[in-house]
């Protein structure tokens, strides 16, 4: 394979690199693309990331023109999804049908993953530049990306994404709190955004959507339960199962090409491309309810405990900003439920405890944490996510040193 078949592109939030990576993805919609675009991280070498690239794809589909790299949340180690630029168009045009139309989107996350990547193509296919927020990110700064974002929109139609956390930063100040009320629109996804979050928000007049997709998807494909125009969902074993609860399976317009580093990850059923999700979720009243990872399950004594349920009820608690809940191996218990926190108030004796029968009363006391670790930020991955892997290894770290909370 020729390393300089791929067009390597750093890009920051900044008018120059996103100009670039506009006219690049312009090309790609219009067909003149002659090299496969990969989106960059400005702190990486592109000549390092060619070779890498040139290494580990096994495959490239004829119609893939960009390459994204999924973050490796729980594997500590990401795929190459090949992308064309009909499923970009797909899951652009499902959006703005969704929300209403099209309208000028502000860009807050990171441009070479797919969520600040997605703003940035619907925004060439609107024929608008993204108004980007400067610098590092803060509730301070976001609402002033929204005010010349709104004063540049004379429908006042103004979108952005955001990540869970900077959604409770920005709640957490009043002005970035008025600013996300005159949105038309606030997409919230990667991590799981809690239910007492989502009422925050809601209760604030903001525009909430809650979305869930993935890079294989072309970003977020289900809004509040509900799919996107030609999504499809499936739960089981199977993708032909018609269960109610189950392994999610989604198929549609936007679904990959497929994995270019390994087995292709895409089976297709007619015209339809479907991918299995490593996620589980169930239906309720016609919408799907996603549970967590499906490698999310920690079997503590013999019973199987839903990590995503331990983190809402923390969260639930008042007690906890931020959680990233854990499994840690333990010869007794096979593994311990852990709790990686912020917490919401300064943390006293016994408040460890008091989380854990907090959580008990909800849930269970069997599935509430034995160990509780308490940080000032939560690790994060470039994108935004929590990054699992290092929470875990913190996590075990504290237990190790004797800083953990250890709760019988």
């Amino acid at each position: 394979m020729n390393p300089q078949i791929f067009q390597i592109l750093p890009v920051r939030r900044e008018a120059s690199d996103l100009g670039s990576l506009a006219r690049a993805l312009a090309q790609v919609f219009d067909g003149t693309a002659d090299r496969i675009l990969v989106p960059a991280d400005p702190g990486e070498d592109p000549e390092a990331l060619r070779a890498d690239l040139t290494a580990r794809v096994r495959r490239l589909p004829e119609d893939v023109r960009i390459v994204v790299r999924t973050s490796g949340s729980t594997t500590g180690h990401g795929r190459l999804v090949g992308l064309a630029a009909h499923q970009l168009r797909a899951s652009a045009e499902a959006t703005a049908q969704r929300l209403g139309g099209q309208g000028q989107w502000v860009l807050a996350l990171p441009p070479h993953h797919i969520a600040g990547l997605q703003v940035v193509a619907r925004s060439v296919l609107a024929g608008r530049e993204p108004v980007p927020t400067q610098g590092r990110f803060s509730p301070a700064e976001l609402a002033r990306a929204l005010d010349r974002a709104l004063r540049a929109e004379p429908t006042r139609r103004v979108h952005l994404s955001l990540v869970p956390t900077q959604l409770a930063d920005a709640l957490r100040d009043p002005a970035a709190t008025r600013a996300l009320a005159r949105a038309a629109s606030v997409l919230v996804g990667g991590d799981a955004t809690g239910a007492r979050l989502a009422e925050q928000a809601r209760s604030a007049g903001i525009a909430l959507r809650r979305s869930y997709g993935m890079s294989e998807t072309c970003g977020g494909c289900v809004y509040d339960g509900r799919p996107l125009r030609g999504v499809h969902i499936r739960l089981g074993t199977t993708r032909d199962s018609l269960d109610t609860s189950g392994r999610i399976w989604l198929g549609g317009p936007m679904v990959m090409s497929g994995y270019l580093d390994g087995e292709l990850g895409v089976t297709r059923q007619g015209t339809v491309r479907w991918i299995a999700t490593q996620d589980w979720g169930q239906l309720r009243d016609g919408q799907l309810v996603v549970g967590g990872r499906l490698d999310d399950v920690i079997v503590t004594g013999g019973l199987k405990v839903s990590a995503a349920d331990v983190r809402e009820a923390a969260l639930a608690t008042g007690m906890v900003r931020e959680a990233a809940v854990v499994g840690l191996p333990n010869e007794r218990w096979g593994h311990l439920v852990a709790a990686v926190l912020v917490a919401d108030s300064p943390w006293q004796p016994g408040s460890a405890r008091m989380l854990r029968d907090a959580i008990g009363r909800r849930i269970g006391r069997a599935r509430a944490p034995r160990v509780v670790v308490v940080l000032d930020a939560l690790p994060r991955l470039a994108s935004g996510k929590t990054d699992r892997v290092a929470a875990r290894r913190l996590a075990e770290e504290a237990l190790r040193d004797g800083t953990a909370f250890s709760i019988d």
